[in-house]
């Protein structure tokens, strides 16, 4: 969730993805997989990608791999202990993927006409004193520049609360899983941050400000919280039986998240609307299905738009839309990181979907999405 967007790929996981198509499986007995018709050689690189990265980098990591008939194709290795993983149900910190939730609910409510993509933030969202002195720019304040789309593609020019380009700094002040924000408090923290604004809509900047102001939105024009508007409208509907809110519902049996392979936490509001969901592979790849086949809208051009309009770059070929990454033109979905957890969800344009998890935070989820993007085609 924190800075998942500030990315240093390894380009050559394309490369040694499409190299291992022909690899023979690196262990059968430490794959455990349902009897589908995934192709064999679709098995094969995800085995590799994942006990790979899982034996390299001392951590556990599980994936679920689908295709549009509902066959799937599960594998799971544990770094640590050197041993297949063979229940899939453990929870998992999703990270910003939570934010394709809260870019469906904002979609959602711009469908019943409550507002609209270029709507001012500052007419949205009255708010003189949270806003004063967010985004300065040579003297000049540019608040009033910024529309909801802005928000949505992180074109918003916004500070960062978190700390950027420190982790540990990061985790040492805000590791304490009690404590507790309100989105106020930390669109507050932000105005604290020396970091360059730009004027709205100019360039692109990963921001979790733009997503917790997004939040208040969704609280605003639907009458309910956050937690019970995406409930009722996205994850009831969906029936996603294990997706909570690490705020007000967390699951009875948590799973350890590690940071350098130490236990870590993050305070749930520290991440909110921008962060805070904890799912399972079987709910975060129906999401990302189900949210392909535009089952979350009312009308079949708002997923479409989705697809295709307000996208930024990011970085090369990486780019952002409206709470979606188009990952180098192989996937749609997003990436998640937490404090203790990274995660991925995608689909593909054949509809293959994938799902993973990895549970410490150190290590990178960007090199295994990419491959797994890629060789799924």
């Amino acid at each position: 969730m924190k800075k998942i967007i500030f990315i240093s790929f390894i380009f050559t996981a394309i490369i040694s993805c499409k190299n291992s198509q022909s690899d023979k499986k690196t262990d059968d007995s430490a794959v455990i997989a349902a009897v589908t018709p995934i192709p064999d050689s679709i098995r094969n690189i995800v085995d590799s990608v994942v006990i790979k990265l899982a034996i390299k980098n001392k951590c556990r990591m599980t994936c679920k791999v689908a295709n549009d008939s509902g066959a799937a194709y599960y594998v799971g290795y544990d770094g640590r202990e050197g041993k297949a993983i063979t229940d899939f149900s453990g929870s998992i910190d999703i990270g910003s993927c939570t934010k394709m939730y809260t870019a469906a609910s904002i979609l959602q409510l711009i469908e019943k006409g409550k507002f609209s993509l270029q709507d001012k933030l500052t007419s949205v969202l009255p708010n003189d004193t949270l806003f004063k002195n967010l985004l300065v720019i040579n003297g000049k304040n540019y608040i009033d520049s910024v529309k909801v789309i802005n928000l949505l593609n992180h074109s918003s020019g916004f500070p960062e609360y978190f700390l950027e380009g420190d982790d540990d700094k990061e985790f040492s002040l805000h590791g304490d899983s009690t404590l507790r924000f309100t989105p106020y408090e930390l669109i507050t923290m932000a105005k604290g941050h020396v970091i360059k604004p730009f004027i709205p809509g100019s360039e692109f900047r990963y921001c979790n400000v733009n997503y917790i102001l997004l939040g208040l939105i969704i609280e605003k024009y639907s009458g309910m919280t956050y937690h019970e508007y995406v409930q009722k409208n996205i994850i009831d509907p969906l029936g996603l039986k294990h997706t909570y809110f690490a705020s007000v519902n967390p699951p009875a049996k948590r799973a350890d998240g590690h940071y350098k392979g130490k236990i870590s936490v993050m305070p749930a509001t520290l991440a909110g609307a921008a962060g805070e969901i904890i799912s399972d592979l079987d709910d975060m790849q129906k999401f990302i299905s189900e949210w392909n086949k535009g089952k979350l809208f009312s009308d079949t051009a708002t997923i479409n738009k989705l697809k295709t309009e307000h996208f930024m770059t990011m970085e090369g070929t990486i780019k952002y839309g409206m709470g979606v990454v188009n990952l180098m033109n192989f996937s749609l979905g997003h990436a998640g990181q937490t404090f203790g957890f990274q995660s991925f969800t995608g689909v593909l344009n054949n509809n293959f979907t994938f799902a993973f998890g990895i549970d410490d935070a150190a290590v990178s989820g960007w090199d295994p999405a990419i491959s797994l993007s890629f060789s799924l085609q």
